[in-house]
This record gives structure tokens, C-alpha cells and sequence, in this order.
């Protein structure tokens, strides 16, 4: 037969239709489910140690009325400041304001791994719950700790601290400053930091609200901390912390006074209501104490209202007011007691709100706990009960029925000694109102649980509790009652599974109703386990198996055949009682699973659990417990109402019943019972069944008694009967009946009497042993005497318990002549002439209600032929038990023939004289035709034994092999064909390597045959053993070293890159000092120079005043540029970095010669640069009179300031330069080996990872594999198994077939022999599975993300870099120009005081006139870089550059410099400055060729005309005093308009020019840096935390993935049978290789 599979249709493929978003939501909260969870097991809070954390939140919300931005509203800043202090220091940021912003980021950064190091627990402990179902102590500790420390000390500090990163404001100038520290916001690293503590915030919240939401005690436990009504005022109290540290974060100014005292009342307020008012706390102190918390809160906050309102206009010292109310708020707190007569007041039928019945439940079940202590509490519950017993309208309140004395309402669980009327009161009404109002409510989630909890805890019914929960999971709860339903699903089952077993196994009704639930739903699942198999079977029988369907397939039995073991497990633990689902597993395990042994201990036990109920059938119970499943009921069973409206009426019954009564189900639904019992009993039967309700009078419940009902035919028929009640919660109580045929050896017939001796009712059997019918005692009144005649006389003897005897004469017996069946009779009997003799009892009939006897029955049995009967009986079990003994038998099981024979027939013979057994309506009229009867039975039976014995056979040479030595190889001859494939494969092979591989083989299959395949359990433990795969292992072990190298590496390179940037940027600043002490050290030249001339009278200074404010200025200025160059050259001495050894030797060799008068001195350039500046403070303090060149402190420093420290400061500069060129270089190299390690490591590791993983693959392979080696006819074999056991479970046969296993097993393993010796063919496979091709495109995927990271790290530092290299030119050119346009300056000027002095060690005419082309040259140099280097300048430096020498400078030079106004700087040079420094430049430019041309006419000219060739631009001045008219010209030439505008350029303008410059371009490079680094951190961040996520998200779930799929393929071998487990080679030889592995791992 074809049979299609269902299993598609199950919920593994309703879940792959799921989206990913889905699937991640729900992994995600079992994931919190599971850890929250086990955190609340045997967890107990302490609740002083809550109360210290309660008041630790105080003073945090305390903070945020007197926070940094509101506290000045108190107007009273002394004391508002001190208590902003005071509350702060509970808080995290005041601490680190103190300190620095690398402090606070740090923190942040130290906060934030705490938290990720929680979910870090979190994940580590879900996966290895899963994965080993064990708990560990340490981490749940830890994780309890840091939860408890988040919640309750933490959470608002953290919050805060995250928060006050973004805290923000607008400075005088317009920039965003942060409120705490001097940095600018939104800006290089502080955006990283920003975002960081955006995400950081949002993932704290998150993680705080889900644990308030779910990590609290739900059931009512006054006594535990931790226990409340809800967790949601928590989650609200945390939302407004949030909130207002975000307000006082943000809302900077007194604009958002109005605002955030707005929302701080709401707030209050809300979190006033949620905490105090709803009081969701079930602990007395702990309520009082965050009572207490926002009360405080909410008289701060109404204060803070008032002060901002009315201080200083109606009140003054609000804040004072605030202190002085503390202690009064708290004694209120303390002294309240809500007593709630509102509440105790409510009329329930008029309820609207769901609430209400929550707040009224909780309320009473609070007053129930303090009854006991508190007798107020105690009034007010008796009172409770009297007003509802009052408005209760209902007809089934209890109250009402306790009135009536109906205690069938009394539940048992309330008999206990312990439990006070008034309190089971109570607690029934409770019950009735929770029932109540869910009807009413059907769809209110919390209602639900509460009842759930309520019949938990104090109704102890746990299965109506869990079905409650399963009830409100249908309901789409919210997240907080989901969990609750998720814990306490576990909790109850938990229990139950405890109180089960120490019940014996006795199950209660709602516990039954599960479990025939569970019954369906296993029967379900086996079948779809079944079908399942078939489709693997199948696919095994293609000519090319694909072991990738077959993989897939094996991991859909696996979860089938789990979720049946799962299944009978719970069954096992609601009850052990549970044959017929035994037989059924039994029977599975064996046909399907192929596992014998098992199989057969559970049929074994199921057959002794039958036989004990079938021992058990007198003492008849009812498994009935609803309607429903009454047809499930093999005995004739009814239903009886005891509702008002059907009351004893029949509301179900089922076919054997409707059998029994010999009428239809729909004669019989709906009508009274009454209508099927003899009239005798009908009458009063209303008021027995009243009488039974109101007395609860257990004496006829649960057990049997003999009763007698009516038939169709209006005969009467003796029933042993058993009631049991079955209570409902939404009806009366139902009556459940159930009848049983009484069994009967002797001929016997009923009658009913009544008070005056009336034949009221007889049975069927009165016909041919009275020879009366029915028609008779109805058309008149028949006495009992009329048949009778003598019983009257002995009457009393007949009542005693052993009867007494009478005769009935047919022939006295008249008015029956219209029977023909009594005239037959009575002709017989006239021929025989002979009396019937009867053994006669009598028993009365009361009317217990009345106390009087209502009727008679009267039982007659048939005395005389019990002798001859038992004669004809004895004879024919001799007869039957002579034959059986000769063709009964039983191979498998081996038993005694004659006495199991001899058994099975007598109890036939017992059932064919059982004359009354199945049909009393006829009496059997003679034995002789019983005897006939069980003869032909007894024949028909010899016959069937006889076919049976002639099928067995026995097989003597069973288990007996016959061996040969072939090819130096012991092995089997029938297994010759069998092992071809194998042989082929040793053809290659030595005789000496086969004969190694024999004996290794033997010896190796010796020792697994002893110890593995010598039963299938043991094998079962091997196969099954969840050992962590090698496989497995090397791939972890794999991954996180390659995980610990990529943390490393990024480490590595983020902390590298780092100081490689630091060092590069340090670099440019050395260049630029270096630079800049050039520049210093000539202007002290230029200063010592306009001294000398000041002494030299050159200057036209008329007045002395002029002269000395000159001669101040100028050594100012000299002071000013000693200080410059002493701390520029500390700087360069000081610095750590090492550029070059050139210019170490420079800084630490005397190559420096400097001239002292006559003689030369070697110094290193610091030293050097020492020298002048001792030298600089010897002119500076001299006299100006001795300030001339004859000096050697004035003459030191203008020689060596123009000749070899020239050189080398020049030298000195380009080294740097050149040093600065040489790091970017190297840097690259750096990061370039860095790229190559990680690249390396990650291709290594994917290499790895990919061979790893297809030998995860090659192995579930190897075992698919084997697969193949089973014979076709075998696979074909066990495919026929699977395919009759689903063929006879569907069409419901299971019975029979599980009943005849012993007889077919013999033949099955006869069969299964002749397929394991068919012959093997090897079969080629495919392998369609694609999860290790996903696994490895997943892993090249994740290996090239990440490897991405560290190839943009490369290529954004090397274009930093080369930008860097590429802007050196430009840095050093624009860095130079100061200083040489300085040294153009000096040496001019030199040369017009004394050509005779060299400069650069050269004639100085020649270096003036050469360094005028470099002039040039450099201008030129520096406006090309700069076009060259424009796309990759920074554009602050760009704008700068455009502004000073495109645009106008005069703005930058008046503001910024401090050099000039602004009026100035526009009108002077005829406005050439205000057009740009380019042109301003060229002006200097050619101001100082002019000045030489002039020079050169004065030059050895003495008769030059002045006033011609100076053309106004300057007058004569007599300034040697002497005729020397070409020194008197020369000398005058630094008064020319030209010389003067020269020297104001060069002071002012060309000065504060590049000294912008070079700081907007230190600026821009700066800010080029620091954008790399915060994207560099931005990036390290994303990286560590996808590592994160790579690894504890997907990578620890993958492992264990691999892991099952390993031990579940494994597992799958267990599906072939163990015989054929033994034949085949290729699956020993992977057992024998797995327990060497195993052995070698151990």
C-alpha cells in the first residue's frame, strides 16, 4: 500500500516560514527566559540589603531636583549648591569632572564592559544550559551580582555618565562645547564617543527594563523580597530616571525651567501612582520603603514647583520647607495602612474593569495571609463574605449553597485540620469569582495567571493551574506575562511530575484529561517518526542514495524520535499506569527503531500492568472525566446530570451501554434515568439522588454494589454498578455510571416485590424457569404466593443470608395458557412429572429517606443439576487438555505446554457454561447442547494448532557457521558473496599486510563483540555518548585562536596607529619649531642690529625720549625672542623621537663652529643655540653706548648668527624635514605588515576552518555511508516493518498486531537472515547537502568582512600618510620663509654696516645679492607646492592660505595676530597689504632689490649725488660725523621710505603672515589626523563588537549545531537492526575506531 508522509506539516516547517526577524526575536527571548530563569531558582533577595539599594535610588532621584541645571530655581544658592554637591556624589560624573575627559571616556568605556560583559554571561550561560543542561554556580552568582548592582545602585550613574558625553553647549564664539570639559563637541574623537554612548544608553536601557520587567518573584510570597504583583512600576520608575537625565542633559537655560518641572511633576506623579498607590511590592518593607522613595519625590518635586512660582513673591526658604516636610512624609508613610473597603465593597456583577478583580483578589489574599496574625484583617474578611453573600446573584454562589447544606462543593484539598471554616470560605468564593470574571473577561492575560497562581498555591491543582497558563499563551501576552507563563509552565510541571510519582501513579481529573491529551498527541507523533523512517528506507533503496536528503531526513527523525521520548517521559511522570501507550512505544521501538530489547522489557511490562487492571476489573474504576470520552469506555457507561434544569437526566452515554438496555442513543439521551429502572425503584430514585448531594454521603462513590435495571423488553437484569463523580467548575456535578455484567454458574432468575408481596418486575430468565412473562404481572397483580405458594410461610428463612428452599410445581402455576412458549414448558414437565427445586433468597428494599421498606427482591436459583453439568464439564477439560498438550507450543518463549494450554481452554469452558453471562433473555434449556457447543469450539481449536505447529519449524543449525581459511583469512562461507566488494578492495594488498590487517581486525572485533555488540543498550551508550567530536574540538580550538590573533591584530593595530599618528604629528611640530627657532634666533639678530644702529645714530630719532623708547622696545623684543628660543630649543632637546642619526649627531656632536673674537669653538647646535641666547642676555642688559660691534657679546652674535650657524640651523631644519618624509614612509611599512599578518592569519584560518569543516561533512559522510553497505533486500525488509506497523496503527489494529508479536518473530528473523546474506552490491551516492558549502561561503564571507577592516585601516593610513609625505615640501618651505626673509633682512643690513664682514663664510655682496633669487625662489616654491598639494590640503589651512595672500589679511593680522589694526593695515604700502600677502610680498620683494640698486650707485662712488638717486625718498643725515661720503650714503640707505616699510613687512606682516599659516596648517593637519583616528576608533569599535556578535551570536551556536548534527548522524546507526549491525564490516570497524578515539581522548 502506498502511504504518503505528513511529517511536512509539522512545526519545524511552520518555523522555516517564519521571517529571520522572527526567528531572531524568539531565540533572543528564550535566550532571557532561560538565564532569567535559572537566576530565579532558589534565589532569596535580602531585604535589608533591597532597602539599602531603595535608599541609594533616593538619593539619585534626589539629584535630579537639584540637578546642574535646575538647582538655581531653589534661589537659595548656598544650600541648593551644597545639596547638589551632597546628591552628586552618589552619581559617577562628579568624580571625574576633577579630573580629565580622557578619565570620563574612559569610565564610560569601563561602564560599558560591564555591561557587555553581563550579556556576556548571559549568552555563555543560555548556550551551555542547551548544550549540557547542567547549571553553573559561579557565573549565575556573578550575573545576579551585576544585575542587582545595574537595578538597584548602578543604573542612574551609568545613565547619567553616557548622558553627560552628549551634554552639550554654544560658547560666546559660537562653537559647541561640552558642558563639563573643555572639548569640542561633535568634533574628531568626541563624535566617536557620542555615538558610543548614544548606542551605550540605548543597550543599557534595554538590558535594565527587560530585567525589571522579568527578574522578580511573580507568585504573592510576603516574605521574599523579590516578590510583586509586576515588575512594570519598576520599568516605569527607571523610564522617568531616563528621562529627566536626558531633560537636564539637554534643556540647557532657564528657558526649559518651565518645561522640566513639567515633566519632572508628571513624572512624580506617575511613578507616585504606578509605586505607592497600585503597591505592586508583596513585602511590607520593601513596599513601605519605595513608598517612602516617591513620596519624598513628589514633595520634591511640588516645592520645586513652588519655588519656581512663588519664592521670593509669596514665600521665601522653600528649600527649607522641602527639609522639614522629609520627616513628615516618612512617619506618614509608616503610619498609613490601606485598608481598601472600596475594594471590599465592590459589587462584582456590575464590574467593568479587569483591574478591579485584580486589585479585589490581591487585596484579599493579603488580608488572608495577616488573618491569622491581625485580627482587623480577620473582621474585614467576615465581612467580605457576609456582604457577598448578600449582592451574590448567582445560583451557583457557594455561600448561598453552603446555606442549603451542600457541601458537595467543598473541595477535598479544605478537609485538612489546618484550615479554618471561614478561610475555605474564602478561598471558594475567591475561586468562584476568578471563574466568574475570566467568563466575563475572557481575553484578560493577568487574570489568568493570578487564577493559575491562586489554584497553585492555594488550591494545590496544579493540571486546572497549568491549563490556565496554556490558556493565556494562546492570547498574545506581552513580554513580562509571557515569561511568567514560560517559568511557571516548568515550575508546575515540575511539580506535578513530584506529586505523581508520590501518588503512585494515581492520576486526578484534570491530570487524566492531560494525559489523554498527551496520549492523541503521542500516537500523532509516532506515526509521523514512522513515516518518516519509511521516507529515509526509501530513499536508501534508490540506485544512487542522496546521502544529503538521507542527512536531512535522519535530523527529522532525530527531532521526531525526540520529541516522542520526550513525550512518554512526561507521560511516565504523570503516571506508570499506562499499558496501552507502553505497547504501543514497545511495540515502535521494536518495528521501527529496531530495538528489541528495549522493546520487548516494555511489552513485557506492559502485559504485567494488563494483567494487574484485568485482576482489578471487581474493583471497577471509571477513567472517564468528561463527556467527550465516553466513547473511549469499553464498559457500558453513562452520564447522569445533577443540574436543576436536567436534573438525573442522561446526558451521554456510550454504545455498550445503549447495547445493555437494548435501545438506541437517542431513546435514551436526555431523559431520566428513572425511565431504566424497575418501578420499585423509580419512585424515590429523585430523592436518593438529592439526598446524595446534600449529605455528602461517599458510601456508594468509588466503589461497587449490585443494582437492577430495565430493559427495552421490560425485563429486569442484576448489574454490578460503579459511580464516580465528575466535577465541573462551569456545571453541577455529573454522575458518572458504569455497568458490569454480573457472572453466573447456575440457572437463576429475578424478582421484584413489592410492600404487599406484589410480583412488581422479573427478569428475562422467569420465562423457562417460572414460566412467566412480562405480559402477565401487567395485565393483573400476581402475588408472589401465586407462583409460590408456600414462600409467605417461610419468608424469614429466605431473608437470612443463606436463602432457604423451594419448590415451584409448574403444574399449580395457572393464567400462563397464552404463552406458547409456558405450554411447551408445562407439557414437558407434565411428562416428566417432576417439581423444580430452587434455592430461594429475599432481600429488602429500603427507602433510606423514610427509613421503611419499600419492596422485596427475590433471587431463585436452580438446584438439582449441578452434579451431572459438572460431570460433562470435567470430562471435556480432560479431553481438551489431552489434546492441547500435543500441539501447543511456543519456540520463543519456551513455556510449559500442558499447564499454558490447559489454562487458555478452561477459562473457555468457564465462558461457555456461564449461562446467564451475555444474554439473560433465554435461558439455556439443556446441557447436552453446551457440551455440543464447546466441543465443536475445542475442535475448531485443535484444528487451529495443528496449522500452527505445521508451520513452525526448527531451524537446529541456527547460530551454528561454518568457517573455511582462504587467502591466509578465517572467515564464513555464506558470507563469501557477501564480502566480494570487500575483497576487491585487499586485492592490492601484501599477504603480510592482509595478515596484519587480520589480526588487528580479530582481535580488535574480539574485543568489541565482548563489550559493545553484545546486547543493543550497550552499543546505544557507545553510538549515543555525547562526546565532544575531535572534529569538533580542532575546529573550535581553530576558531578561537584565530579569534584571540584578529583581537590581537586589531589591538595591535588600532594602538599602533595611534602612536604612529601621535609620532608623525609630533614630527610636524618639530619641524615647525626647528623652524621657528631659526626664525627667533633672527630676530635677535635684527634686535641686536637696530641696537647697534641706535648707538651708531643711524635712526632718525631727534628726542632722547624717542631714543629710550626705542632702546626699550627693541630689547623687549629681544627678551621675548630669548624666552621663545630657550623653550623651542628645550623642546627639541626633550624630544623622545628619533628622526635621523645625522641629526643626532648634529644635536649631540660639536659640529657647530662658533667664533669667540679671534678664536673658533665647536659646539653642538643646542649648545650653540645656548650660546647666543647667554650672549643675547649679555647685550640685554647692557648699555646702549657699549652695543657695537667691537663687543664680543654683540659681535658674537651678529658673526656666528650670519655665517656657520647658518649652516647648520639650515641643516638642522632639512634633516627634520627629511625625517618627517622618512616616517611616513615607514609607517606604511608598518601598516603594510600588519595588513599582511592579519590576511595571513585569516587566510590561514579560513584554510583551516575550510578543511575542518569538510571533514565535519567527510565524517557525517563516512556514517551516511554505511548505510549503503546494508543489502537492498534488507533496507527493503525494514522498510516493509515500518510500512505494516504505520498500515495497522492507522486503520487501528495496533491491538492485535502488539498482541501477536511471538508468533511472527520467529519468521521475521528468519527473513531478515536470507536478506543479510543476499549479495552487497556498492552503490554509488551523490550528496546534495550544501551546509558545509554554506558554512564555508558563510566563513569566507565573515573572513573577508573582517579582513576588509584591516585592508581600509591600510589603505586610509596610507593616504594619509602620503598625503603627510606629500605635504613635507610645502610644511618646510612655508615653515622656512620667516626666518630666511629675516636672514635677507639681517645680512642686507650687515652689508651696509661692514662689507667686510663675511656672511655664510662668503664675501657678503655676493650672499645679499644671491639670497635676493632665492627670495624669489622660495616665494615660488611655496605658491607651487601649494597648487600642487591643493586637493589634499585640509580646508583650514586652505581657506588660510587663500585668505592671507588672495584675499585681504588685515582682519587676521588686526584680530588674531594682535600685530596692527585693521585701518592701518589697509593704508599702509599704499594698500598693497589689504590686496593680499602675494602682492605684499612682491612689494618687500622688490623694496629690498631697490634698496641694492641704490647700494650699488652709492658703492665706491663717493661723488654719487644723494639727493638725485634717493629721489625724495629719504633726506641726508651726516651720520659718521666725518667727509666719508660713501658710508654716510650707505648708511643712510636704512632710512630710505623703502628700508622702513622693509623692516615694518618684515616685523609685522610677513611675521604674523606665517606664523598663521604655520598654526592653521598644524590645525588642518591636526584635524586630518584626528578624523583618521576617530574613524579608526569608530571602526575598532564596530570591529570588536562584531567580533562579539561573530563569536558569542553566531559562532557558538554554529559549533553546537555541528556538534548535534555530528552526534545526530551518529545516532542514526541505531536505526539498522543489531544482527545486521554484526554482519556488516564497515560500521564495526567505525564503532572500533570511535572507541579508540574515545579511549585516546580520555
Amino acid at each position: 500500500m502506498e502511504l504518503k508522509s505528513n511529517f511536512g506539516t509539522t512545526k519545524g516547517s511552520l518555523d522555516s516560514e517564519r521571517s529571520i526577524i522572527d526567528k531572531m526575536q524568539t531565540e533572543l527571548k528564550g535566550v532571557f527566559f532561560r538565564v532569567i530563569q535559572l537566576m530565579l531558582k532558589d534565589e532569596e533577595q535580602s531585604i535589608p540589603f533591597t532597602c539599602i539599594g531603595i535608599l541609594l535610588q533616593y538619593m539619585q532621584i534626589t539629584y535630579i531636583i537639584f540637578n546642574r541645571q535646575i538647582w538655581k530655581v531653589w534661589q537659595n544658592e548656598i544650600l541648593s549648591k551644597q545639596l547638589n554637591k551632597i546628591f552628586g556624589y552618589v552619581l559617577l560624573t562628579p568624580y571625574f569632572e576633577m579630573i580629565s575627559f580622557s578619565g570620563f571616556a574612559a569610565m564610560m568605556y569601563v561602564c560599558l564592559g560591564l555591561v557587555l560583559f553581563s550579556l556576556m554571561l548571559i549568552f555563555l550561560l543560555s548556550y551551555s544550559i542547551n548544550k549540557s543542561k547542567s547549571s553553573f554556580t559561579w557565573p549565575i552568582m556573578l550575573l545576579r551580582f551585576l544585575i542587582s548592582i545595574f537595578l538597584q545602585a548602578l543604573y542612574m550613574p551609568i545613565i547619567d555618565l553616557l548622558l553627560s558625553m552628549l551634554a552639550c553647549q554654544t560658547d560666546q564664539n559660537g562653537v559647541l562645547k561640552h558642558q563639563l570639559f573643555d572639548v569640542q563637541c561633535w568634533s574628531n574623537i568626541h563624535i566617536v564617543h557620542a555615538i558610543v554612548a548614544i548606542f551605550g544608553t540605548i543597550l543599557f536601557f534595554i538590558l535594565c527594563i527587560i530585567f525589571s520587567l522579568l527578574y522578580y518573584e511573580s507568585r504573592y510570597q510576603p516574605h521574599e523580597a523579590s516578590s510583586k504583583l509586576t515588575g512594570r512600576a519598576n520599568a516605569v520608575f527607571l523610564t522617568y530616571e531616563l528621562i529627566m537625565v536626558i531633560c537636564y542633559t539637554f534643556m540647557n537655560g532657564k528657558n526649559y525651567d518651565y518645561l522640566m518641572i513639567l515633566i519632572m511633576m508628571v513624572g512624580s506623579f506617575t511613578i507616585f501612582w504606578k509605586i505607592h498607590v497600585e503597591a505592586p511590592f508583596n513585602n511590607m518593607y520593601v513596599q513601605k520603603a519605595w513608598s517612602m522613595l516617591v513620596a519624598m519625590n513628589m514633595w520634591g518635586a511640588t516645592l520645586l514647583c513652588f519655588a519656581k512660582f512663588l519664592e521670593g513673591v509669596l514665600f521665601f526658604g522653600t528649600v527649607y520647607a522641602w527639609l522639614a516636610g522629609l520627616p513628615l512624609m516618612l512617619i506618614a508613610i509608616i503610619r498609613s495602612e490601606k485598608m481598601h473597603y472600596d475594594l471590599l465593597l465592590l459589587n462584582l456583577n456590575k464590574v467593568q474593569d479587569p483591574d478591579q478583580v485584580l486589585h479585589l483578589t490581591n487585596h484579599l489574599l493579603k488580608l488572608f495571609y495577616k488573618s491569622q496574625q491581625n485580627q482587623n484583617c480577620s473582621l474585614l474578611l467576615d465581612g467580605f463574605l457576609e456582604i457577598h453573600k448578600a449582592t451574590c446573584t448567582r445560583e451557583d454562589c457557594y455561600l448561598k449553597q453552603k446555606k442549603l447544606n451542600n457541601s458537595r462543593q467543598q473541595k477535598p484539598i479544605f478537609k485538612e485540620g489546618t484550615v479554618t471554616e471561614r478561610d475555605v470560605d474564602l478561598l471558594m468564593v475567591m475561586g468562584q469569582i476568578y471563574f466568574n470574571q475570566i467568563k466575563k473577561f475572557p481575553n484578560e492575560i493577568s487574570l489568568r495567571i493570578r487564577y493559575s497562581f491562586f489554584l497553585l498555591d492555594n488550591l494545590r491543582q496544579r493540571q486546572q493551574a497549568l491549563n490556565e497558563l496554556i490558556q493565556a499563551e494562546t492570547l498574545c501576552p506581552s513580554l513580562d506575562n509571557e515569561f511568567i507563563i514560560f517559568r511557571y509552565k516548568k515550575v508546575i510541571e515540575d511539580e506535578m511530575n513530584a506529586a505523581q510519582n508520590e501518588n503512585m501513579g494515581n492520576l486526578d481529573v484534570a491530570t487524566e484529561l492531560a494525559f489523554q491529551n498527551h496520549m492523541r498527541s503521542f500516537q500523532n507523533k509516532i506515526e509521523r517518526a514512522t513515516l518518516m523512517h519509511m521516507d529515509f528506507w526509501s530513499q536508501l533503496q534508490e540506485d544512487s542514495p542522496d546521502l544529503g536528503k538521507m542527512n536531512d531526513i535522519g535530523a527529522k527523525i532525530n527531532l521526531s524520535i525526540t520529541q516522542v521520548e520526550e513525550l512518554w517521559n512526561k507521560m511516565q511522570k504523570m503516571t506508570q499506569n499506562l499499558p496501552k501507550a507502553m505497547r504501543l512505544y514497545g511495540k515502535f521501538i521494536i518495528e521501527v527503531l529496531q530495538d528489541k530489547d528495549y522493546g520487548e522489557e516494555l511489552l513485557d511490562k506492559s502485559r504485567h500492568l494488563q494483567t494487574q487492571n484485568n485482576k482489578m476489573k471487581n474493583k471497577q474504576t471509571i477513567s472517564l472525566i468528561s463527556s467527550e470520552d465516553i466513547g473511549y469506555e469499553s464498559q457500558p457507561t453513562l452520564l447522569v446530570s445533577t443540574a436543576q434544569e436536567k436534573f438525573a437526566q442522561i446526558t451521554n452515554l456510550n454504545l455498550a451501554c445503549c447495547n445493555l438496555f437494548g435501545y438506541n442513543k437517542s431513546e435514551m439521551i436526555n431523559r431520566k434515568i428513572n425511565i431504566f429502572m424497575p418501578n420499585l425503584y423509580s419512585k424515590f430514585h429523585d430523592a436518593h439522588v438529592e439526598n446524595f448531594l446534600s449529605s455528602n454521603d461517599n458510601r456508594n462513590i468509588n466503589k461497587e454494589r449490585l443494582v437492577y435495571i430495565k430493559m427495552k423488553s421490560n425485563y429486569i437484569m442484576p448489574c454490578f454498578i460503579y459511580l464516580k463523580v465528575i466535577q465541573s467548575i462551569d456545571d453541577n456535578v455529573q454522575l458518572a455510571a458504569q455497568f458490569r455484567i454480573p457472572k453466573s454458574f447456575k440457572p437463576s432468575c429475578y424478582l421484584i416485590l413489592d410492600s404487599e408481596e406484589v410480583i412488581d418486575s422479573i427478569s428475562s430468565s422467569c420465562i423457562p424457569l417460572l414460566n412467566i412473562d412480562s405480559k402477565l404481572i401487567s395485565h393483573k397483580k400476581t402475588p408472589i404466593t401465586e407462583i409460590l405458594p408456600n414462600y409467605m410461610q417461610q419468608k424469614q428463612l429466605f431473608l437470612s443470608k443463606v436463602g432457604g428452599p423451594i419448590v415451584f410445581n409448574p403444574a399449580t402455576q395457572s393464567g400462563v395458557s397464552n404463552s406458547q412458549l409456558a405450554s411447551q414448558e408445562l407439557d414437558d414437565q407434565d411428562k416428566k412429572d417432576d417439581n423444580i427445586q430452587f434455592q430461594c433468597y429475599t432481600y429488602e428494599v429500603m427507602n433510606e429517606n423514610q427509613d421503611q421498606v419499600v419492596g422485596y427482591i427475590v433471587k431463585l436459583e436452580q438446584q438439582g443439576i449441578e452434579a451431572s453439568m459438572n460431570l460433562e464439564v470435567q470430562n471435556l477439560q480432560q479431553k481438551v487438555l489431552s489434546n492441547s498438550m500435543q500441539f501447543k507450543y511456543n519456540p520463543s518463549k519456551a513455556l510449559y505446554l500442558g499447564e499454558y494450554v490447559a489454562d487458555t481452554n478452561s477459562q473457555r469452558v468457564d465462558q461457555t457454561i456461564l449461562w446467564d453471562q451475555n444474554d439473560q433473555s433465554s435461558m439455556i434449556s439443556s446441557v447436552q447442547g453446551g457440551v455440543e457447543i464447546l466441543k465443536s469450539q475445542v475442535k475448531t481449536e485443535k484444528s487451529d494448532e495443528q496449522n500452527v505447529l505445521q508451520q513452525i519449524r526448527i531451524n537446529y543449525a541456527e547460530g551454528i557457521k561454518t568457517l573455511r581459511l582462504f587467502e591466509n583469512r578465517v572467515q564464513d562461507i555464506d558470507d563469501r558473496e557477501d564480502m566480494m566488494s570487500e575483497e576487491d578492495e585487499q586485492q592490492g594488498k601484501s599477504v603480510f599486510q592482509r595478515q596484519q590487517d587480520v589480526d588487528n581486525d580479530q582481535e580488535g572485533q574480539q574485543q568489541d563483540f565482548n563489550n559493545v555488540f553484545r546486547s543493543r543498550k550497550n552499543l546505544s551508550l557507545v553510538v549515543n555518548s555525547q562526546v565532544t567530536p575531535p572534529v569538533v574540538t580542532k575546529l573550535s580550538w581553530t576558531a578561537n585562536i584565530l579569534i584571540l590573533v584578529l583581537v590581537a591584530l586589531s589591538f595591535a593595530d588600532f594602538f599602533v596607529c595611534q602612536a604612529q599618528y601621535d609620532e608623525i604629528f609630533n614630527t610636524i611640530l618639530l619641524v615647525e619649531d626647528t623652524n621657528l627657532r631659526t626664525a627667533e634666533l633672527h630676530t635677535i639678530l635684527s634686535t641686536v642690529q637696530n641696537l647697534q644702529m641706535l648707538n651708531l645714530n643711524i635712526w632718525r630719532l631727534n628726542t632722547t625720549e624717542n631714543i629710550t623708547a626705542f632702546e626699550q622696545d627693541e630689547k623687549q623684543k629681544l627678551n621675548n625672542s630669548i624666552q621663545k628660543v630657550s623653550l623651542l630649543n628645550k623642546n627639541l632637546m626633550l624630544s623622545d623621537i628619533f628622526i635621523s642619526d645625522e641629526l643626532n649627531e648634529l644635536q649631540s656632536e660639536d659640529v657647530v663652529k662658533m667664533k669667540f673674537g679671534d678664536e673658533y669653538q665647536r659646539y653642538d647646535i643646542m649648545e650653540a643655540t645656548q650660546q647666543i641666547v647667554s650672549k643675547a642676555l649679555n647685550v640685554r642688559d647692557k648699555a646702549l653706548k657699549n652695543i657695537v660691534f667691537e663687543d664680543d657679546d654683540v659681535g658674537f652674535i651678529i658673526y656666528n648668527l650670519l655665517n656657520d650657524l647658518v649652516f647648520q640651523l639650515r641643516n638642522s631644519s632639512n634633516l627634520y624635514a627629511v625625517g618627517l618624509t622618512n616616517k611616513t614612509t615607514e609607517k606604511k611599512e608598518t601598516f603594510l605588515i600588519i595588513l599582511g599578518i592579519s590576511a595571513g592569519a585569516l587566510g590561514f584560518g579560513l584554510m583551516l576552518l575550510t578543511i575542518i569543516t569538510l571533514s565535519v561533512n567527510k565524517t557525517q559522510e563516512e556514517i551516511l555511508s554505511m548505510f549503503l553497505d546494508i543489502p537492498d533486500k534488507t533496507v527493503k525488509y525494514l522498510y516493509n516493518k515500518s510500512e505494516n506497523f504505520i498500515s495497522n496503527l492507522q486503520i487501528g489494529e495496533e491491538e492485535e498486531v502488539l498482541s501477536e508479536l511471538e508468533e511472527l518473530e520467529k519468521e521475521e528473523q528468519e527473513e531478515l537472515n536470507r536478506t543479510l546474506k543476499s549479495k552487497r552490491k556498492k552503490k554509488k551516492f551523490k550528496n546534495t547537502n550544501k551546509d558545509q558549502r554554506n558554512y564555508i561561503f558563510a566563513f569566507f564571507l565573515i573572513i573577508l568582512i573582517l579582513q576588509a577592516y584591516f585592508i581600509f585601516n591600510y589603505f586610509m593610513s596610507d593616504t594619509l600618510l602620503s598625503n603627510l609625505a606629500q605635504l613635507v615640501p610645502e610644511i618646510n618651505a612655508t615653515c622656512r620663509a620667516e626666518g630666511f626673509y629675516r636672514f635677507v633682512d639681517n645680512a642686507e643690513r650687515s652689508l651696509y654696516i661692514n662689507r667686510n664682514m663675511t656672511i655664510l663664510n662668503e664675501d657678503s655682496y655676493t650672499i645679499v645679492k644671491s639670497n635676493i633669487d632665492k627670495l624669489y625662489a622660495l616665494d615660488s616654491s611655496i605658491h607651487q607646492e601649494h597648487s600642487l598639494n591643493v586637493d589634499i590640503t585640509n580646508s583650514i589651512y586652505s581657506d588660510a592660505f587663500k585668505q592671507m595672500f588672495m584675499l585681504q589679511p588685515c582682519t587676521i593680522l588686526s584680530q588674531d595676530m594682535n600685530e596692527m589694526t585693521e585701518t592701518e593695515c589697509q593704508t599702509f604700502a599704499d594698500g598693497a597689504m589689504y590686496q593680499g600677502m602675494a602682492v605684499g610680498v612682491a612689494r618687500y620683494f622688490e623694496n629690498i632689490r631697490y634698496i641694492m640698486t641704490i647700494y650699488d650707485q652709492f658703492w665706491d662712488n663717493p661723488k654719487a649725488n644723494f639727493t638725485a638717486i634717493a629721489r625724495g625718498f629719504t633726506t641726508f643725515k651726516n651720520i659718521t660725523q666725518d667727509s666719508d661720503n660713501v658710508r654716510n650714503y650707505i648708511l643712510n640707505l636704512n632710512n630710505f621710505n623703502q628700508s622702513i616699510e622693509s623692516r615694518v613687512i618684515q616685523e609685522t606682516y610677513n611675521r604674523g603672515t606665517f606664523r598663521y599659516l604655520m598654526q592653521q596648517m598644524q590645525a588642518g593637519i591636526n584635524s586630518d589626523i584626528e578624523s583618521a583616528k576617530t574613524q579608526r576608533l569608530a571602526l575598532f569599535i564596530v570591529f570588536e563588537v562584531l567580533l562579539f556578535i561573530i563569536y558569542f551570536i553566531l559562532w557558538l551556536p554554529l559549533v553546537l549545531k555541528m556538534t548535534r548534527d555530528i552526534w545526530r548522524t551518529r545516532s542514526m546507526i541505531m536505526m539498522i537492526p543489531l544482527r545486521v549491525i554484526q554482519r556488516i564490516r564497515s560500521i564495526k570497524q567505525f564503532i572500533k575506531e570511535f572507541l579508540h578515539a574515545k579511549d585516546l581522548d580520555s
